[in-house]
């Protein structure tokens, strides 16, 4: 007979301890996320701020965000998107005071006189009068005209803002010399009286004068200056007309009706047009005016607005003389 065969029992093992670790970790991430994800387990990942009550408190419209000048206001300008509600502030009865205004109908439909910021409330000098028109010409003083300026023709425009009040001042040199030769004399007139006129004209400077206009007077600022970009069309030798943007640095005024022709006229012949700004206090009296300048002339004498130029004299009068074939001007004094 055959013998029986003897079998020999295996030892168990274990599995190894970074298997057992990642198993264990997965069941517990498995059972956490499960608890959570049904509101079982309620773990705060961050301190959560309690609500604060509101109780005996006034809510009051604001903007969640700035809206600039001259906008329309509408229930959308209201609106905040990550609180999915009408923005409002709560304000103590007793910071709530009679000009604020907390009934949303009286701000729907207004125009803003300014800029409006975020978490602010309204009071009636926030807004133009009822009936105004959104847009620039909201900005336009009654009975003004706005004319929309460049920047490179204007100097001093820079840190002006929406209201300021300005003047504008020409400034064109004169040319008095001979053809425009330098150094020439401004006239060349004969008789008695020739030498005295020249040489009071090199004393008093005569040939080195300009015509200063004030050409506005009590401008206002209806929009501060801005850069946008103007196309500009230009033709090329490989791909024909094209089309780019030029940067332009321009700001909108408002001046008088009578006071455009003269602002147009300036910036078409390139004058120096310089902006003098007026007084932001409260008691500056609105209808002073800034007075311009015309040139000394030695026939007229001292223009009006300007001082009199030492050793000018008595006003001369021009004689024309003929003497035959020859003619020549004569100054003479007026009697």
């Amino acid at each position: 007979m055959r013998a029986p065969v003897s079998r020999r029992a295996l030892p168990f093992q274990f599995p190894s301890a970074p298997l057992v670790a990642g198993v264990t970790v997965l069941l517990l991430a498995t059972g956490l996320g499960a608890a959570w994800y049904t509101g079982a387990l309620r773990i705060p990942l961050f301190r959560e701020t309690p609500e604060r009550s509101t109780a005996g408190l006034v809510p009051v419209p604001s903007l969640p965000r700035p809206v600039p000048a001259y906008t329309r206001l509408t229930r959308d300008h209201f609106w905040d998107p990550a609180a999915a509600r009408l923005s409002v502030i709560y304000l103590p009865p007793g910071a709530v005071t009679k000009d604020v205004l907390v009934n949303l109908g009286d701000i729907l439909g207004r125009v803003l006189d300014h800029d409006k910021a975020a978490g602010f409330v309204f009071t009636g000098a926030d807004f133009l009068p009822k009936g105004t028109r959104e847009g620039i010409v909201a900005g336009i003083p009654a009975g003004k005209r706005a004319v929309r300026v460049p920047a490179e023709k204007v100097e001093g425009l820079y840190g002006l803002r929406i209201g300021d009040r300005f003047d504008l001042v020409a400034t064109l040199p004169l040319d008095t010399s001979r053809n425009g030769t330098q150094g020439a004399q401004p006239f060349n007139f004969g008789g008695v009286y020739g030498p005295q006129l020249s040489l009071q004209a090199r004393m008093s400077n005569w040939q080195k004068q300009a015509t200063v206009r004030v050409i506005a007077q009590n401008a206002v600022v209806v929009e501060p200056l801005i850069t946008r970009q103007i196309p500009v069309y230009a033709n090329t030798l490989t791909q024909g007309g094209i089309t780019r943007m030029r940067p332009v640095q321009e700001i909108v005024v408002a001046v008088d009706p009578d006071e455009v022709a003269s602002l147009t006229e300036a910036m078409a012949v390139d004058a120096k047009i310089a902006t003098v700004p007026r007084s932001g206090r409260p008691d500056d009296p609105p209808d002073s005016r800034t007075p311009g300048l015309r040139p000394v002339s030695p026939f007229t004498g001292p223009a009006t607005g300007a001082p009199a130029a030492e050793g000018s004299g008595e006003p001369f009068s021009v004689v024309e003389t003929i003497m035959g074939p020859k003619r020549e001007l004569s100054a003479v004094p007026r009697p």
